[in-house]
């Protein structure tokens, strides 16, 4: 048989008006009423946390070069297809089942842009020169893969050093971080990494 424990109070619930017994040693947890009815009026549609991070300042930085509307339209495509896995790769990609599997190359983005050869050719020139993408020759088969500067957006805190390098002297690096770490810091890297895992 249950020992009978002292109530200390009692917390009326104001959306039924039930008196609940506090027992002495209870531990309570108390919601809010504009808690309870934001969580009635939302639902989460990211639950996977399929998300990326933008930068406030590097977004503004990317809306005073004033780019083309065509411009715009491959980058939105390219956004939307940022590479991720295991770990953030900063490749544009092609997702089937919700997963990545292969690099997107220049007609694949056209695809979805319905720009012509020529439009496409120049306006991927501009973002480049702009330094918010990179330009690789295909790892397989033809054409180019395509590389987001991850200062714009990024699927993970981390990137790799190869990737961080090649757009570390961009003008979205609005830190001025460098890839060059003194071993100290290197220490101090992993033990986070430690920490966190």
């Amino acid at each position: 048989m249950k020992e009978e424990k002292e109530i200390l109070r009692g917390i009326t619930d104001f959306i039924t008006g039930e008196v609940i017994p506090i027992y002495e040693g209870d531990k309570v947890s108390i919601t809010r009423r504009e808690t309870i009815d934001y969580l009635k009026n939302t639902i989460e549609i990211n639950k996977n946390k399929e998300f990326v991070m933008s930068f406030n300042i590097p977004f503004r930085t990317l809306a005073k070069l004033n780019l083309k509307s065509n411009e715009y339209d491959i980058l939105m495509v390219m956004f939307s297809c940022l590479g991720w896995g295991y770990d953030y790769s900063g490749y544009v990609v092609k997702i089937q089942n919700r997963k990545p599997y292969d690099f997107m190359n220049g007609e694949d983005i056209r695809k979805y842009t319905n720009c012509d050869k020529p439009t496409f050719s120049k306006a991927i020139k501009s973002l480049e020169k702009k330094e918010i993408i990179k330009i690789e020759k295909a790892k397989v088969g033809r054409g180019n893969n395509f590389i987001i500067n991850p200062f714009i957006i990024t699927h993970d805190k981390r990137v790799p050093i190869r990737i961080f390098k090649m757009f570390e002297n961009s003008i979205f690096n609005y830190t001025n971080q460098t890839s060059q770490l003194s071993s100290s810091e290197i220490h101090d890297k992993i033990r986070e990494e430690k920490d966190t895992n």
